[in-house]
């Protein structure tokens, strides 16, 4: 009975020992550090840092970053504190770009007015798919949290797809000419996985700046780029069209070191 007791003992003063841990708060009593249960929500902040530097060094390239600044690997970041110590991970952007261009072409149909003019078109479009999954352990009491953890890496970049509408019929057009009907560049389909490790350092309560290092491999599967040309026949009076492989299938496998192109993330924890 005494040896259940003792044990009794020990386990009440090692639990009321973890309960009094303190917590790291600012002057206003306000926890600094996340917190069980928390989220956050983070993304890459090197562009605004450029912008608001540039004010001190006379450079005249100082547009204001939009949304389309983020580079593929320069993902929303969010977490979900599983502990105090340990969080869950996700990293994704999914992209997608659709640009028309215009120009006004001097009209080449028969009996057509001197100053007529149609239109000729350029559509170009691409998309990104990029998914991170990942679990990453802290470590530290103050405002420097040391981070490290594993996560997964797939993304999916179409490439730029181009087609070409044309105010002229070919026929209109002088005999032999051969025009561009549309492009298309290769995807690139990619897997990866990574060890990494970093530093969250608070600047204020739930708010931190961070920076990491990864290693680890991934592979890489590119696919053909091609182009389609048109040509009028004016014997079988009929376009014909030819399709020309600009560059064959690829597979590239990589092992390294990464640092995500230097960037400095923002993260808020809620």
């Amino acid at each position: 009975m005494r040896q259940y007791l003792s044990l009794l003992f020990i386990l009440t003063i090692v639990s009321a020992q973890a309960q009094l841990t303190p917590v790291l708060k600012n002057k206003r009593g306000i926890a600094i550090l996340p917190q069980q249960g928390e989220f956050s929500i983070g993304f890459g902040v090197n562009p605004v840092f450029t912008y608001f530097g540039n004010f001190f060094n006379g450079s005249n390239s100082n547009n204001f970053p939009a949304t389309g600044y983020a580079a593929p690997n320069q993902m929303l970041a969010l977490k979900y504190m599983k502990t105090n110590d340990k969080a869950y991970r996700a990293n994704f952007r999914i992209a997608y770009n659709n640009d028309v261009l215009s120009f006004n072409v001097k009209d080449m149909s028969p009996g057509a007015d001197v100053n007529a003019v149609v239109t000729d078109k350029q559509k170009r479009s691409s998309s990104f798919i990029g998914l991170g999954l990942g679990a990453e352990r802290r470590k530290g009491q103050g405002r420097i949290q040391g981070i490290y953890g594993l996560e997964g890496l797939i993304s999916y970049a179409s490439g730029s797809s181009i087609k070409y509408e044309y105010g002229n019929k070919l026929e209109n057009l002088d005999t032999g000419i051969i025009r561009v009907k549309k492009q298309k560049a290769s995807s690139l389909f990619s897997v990866g996985f990574r060890a990494f490790a970093g530093v969250e350092y608070f600047i204020a309560p739930k708010l931190s700046l961070g920076a990491e290092f990864g290693y680890g491999p991934s592979i890489g599967f590119r696919g053909t780029s091609e182009q389609t040309m048109e040509q009028h026949d004016f014997a079988k009076a009929e376009t014909v069209e030819t399709v020309n492989s600009l560059s064959p299938k690829s597979t590239n496998f990589t092992l390294d070191t990464d640092n995500y192109n230097g960037i400095l993330k923002m993260l808020f924890y809620f």
